[in-house]
């Protein structure tokens, strides 16, 4: 017979071993505490196993039967490839809406990202769902993730501002340049996919999902690298390299730095505080971006 505890809420016994109370709903705090402790125990046990594996914290989130790895390739190869099916089904359908309208621009990087995140929460389900959403009942990861947030905004721009400088360009690159043009024609939508659902799958993708898996293997500076580098490249535009555009790819090139030093950054946050905290920062910042633009786009 299970032991009972009384509800720290309505104060009715239930099984000690619950993590909500049937009666009046209340989550027991000191189970999920419990919960949190006994996961980091198994954590750095495997680790004390290996001293070359990267040493997590409590924050950090590592899920069962390799799903981080699994998240990351539905995150990265997810994006192309439904983006390149929903190009060919939309070409199919009106081949001038998909080549030159924003509206088709639009309508596939929304529906893109609406599907992926939608894969990615399909994949998470089940039990690992909480670790993800308990961070975000915490007051803590809002001040945090908006003080990070900012650190993020003020070092970017400096180092935008320093590239800028160096190669005399003020341009933003084509992934930029496409999300301010769907953001003007766009404003709600564009704030709820570019600045919220964009960053929670890049998120989930490369911090949960590449960069855990890596730590998990090798070493700390590996992780990093490889994590900050792919998360870079996403943002660059490689028809630059063959177009013969010399313009084109110096614009590609001067605004590579800034998106990397973003990763390095993120990638420190999950480390520090977990992917709640990770997530508001990068939240923030895409939003505070997409408000500039369309402030900027309704003054002239």
């Amino acid at each position: 017979m299970n032991e009972k505890r009384k509800c720290q809420k309505c104060g009715l016994l239930i099984d000690s071993d619950l993590p909500t109370c049937p009666y009046c709903g209340y989550k027991q705090d000191e189970i999920i505490e419990n919960i949190e402790e006994k996961e980091e125990k198994v954590i750095e046990n495997n680790q004390n196993e290996n001293p070359n594996v990267f040493k997590f914290t409590r924050q950090e989130i590592y899920l069962e039967r390799n799903k981080n790895l699994l998240l990351f390739f539905v995150g990265f190869l997810g994006l192309q490839i439904i983006s390149l099916f929903l190009s060919v089904i939309l070409v199919s359908l009106n081949p001038y809406l998909a080549s030159f309208s924003t509206k088709g621009l639009a309508f596939l990087n929304f529906s893109t990202y609406f599907v992926t995140f939608g894969a990615i929460i399909l994949i998470i389900n089940g039990k690992d769902i909480s670790k993800f959403l308990i961070p975000f009942k915490k007051k803590r990861t809002y001040l945090y993730g908006i003080a990070y947030g900012l650190i993020l905004v003020i070092v970017s721009s400096f180092v935008s501002s320093i590239m800028s400088l160096l190669t005399s360009n003020t341009s933003v690159n084509t992934n930029e340049t496409g999300i301010n043009t769907i953001t003007t024609a766009f404003p709600i939508l564009s704030l709820i996919v570019f600045g919220i659902l964009g960053p929670l799958c890049e998120e989930v993708t490369y911090r949960v999902g590449l960069f855990s898996s890596i730590s998990q293997k090798l070493k700390p500076l590996w992780a990093y690298l490889i994590t900050i580098l792919i998360f870079g490249l996403i943002h660059f535009d490689f028809t630059a390299l063959f177009s013969g555009n010399v313009d084109a790819l110096i614009i590609e090139l001067s605004n590579l730095p800034t998106y990397l030093v973003s990763g390095l950054l993120l990638c420190y946050f999950y480390t520090k505080e977990g992917f709640g905290v990770s997530s508001i920062a990068h939240i923030f910042n895409n939003l505070l971006s997409l408000l500039l633009t369309l402030i900027s786009s309704s003054l002239y």
